[in-house]
């Protein structure tokens, strides 16, 4: 899953020169958090990544991109959304990528997605199956290299 993901950041570290959006689904401790922690060191992040659980919304400055990694799991009601700012693009300097774990809380209020990744875990709990669908085709079909 790690090489997956770091496949998946490189590729946009390469590529995304707008706004994107990404979903990430998937039942408590299917991988989410982790797929973002690949996700980084595929966009050259070195740091730690920790989980935006509590704090509900991580910003991190790449030098081609910004990075909002987004836990909606504790929104209790859609108000605490709209404080968030996820429900319009943003317009900074540089192109941000979204990675909206628990998006479902915030559907119909949130940006949509371009990428929503879906992660099941298997009968072998150290197994994952990871399903991309594309909403926007903005990477020109180079998810097949993930």
């Amino acid at each position: 899953m790690m090489a997956t993901a770091g496949d998946l950041g490189k590729v946009m570290l390469d590529q995304v020169d707008e706004n994107y959006v990404i979903f990430l689904e998937g039942d408590l401790g299917a991988g989410k958090t982790t797929f973002v922690k690949g996700f980084m060191k595929g966009m050259n992040f070195e740091e730690v990544v920790n989980s935006p659980t509590f704090s509900l919304i991580e910003r991190i400055e790449l030098q081609k991109h910004y990075i909002f990694h987004v836990d909606l799991y504790r929104i209790n009601n859609k108000s605490e959304i709209f404080e968030l700012d996820l429900h319009e693009e943003s317009y900074l300097d540089k192109p941000s990528i979204h990675l909206i774990e628990w998006p479902q809380k915030g559907e119909d209020i949130i940006l949509s997605p371009d990428l929503r990744i879906k992660f099941k875990t298997l009968e072998n709990p150290n197994h994952r199956e990871i399903f991309f669908e594309d909403f926007s085709n903005k990477l020109k079909n180079n998810l097949s290299s993930v």
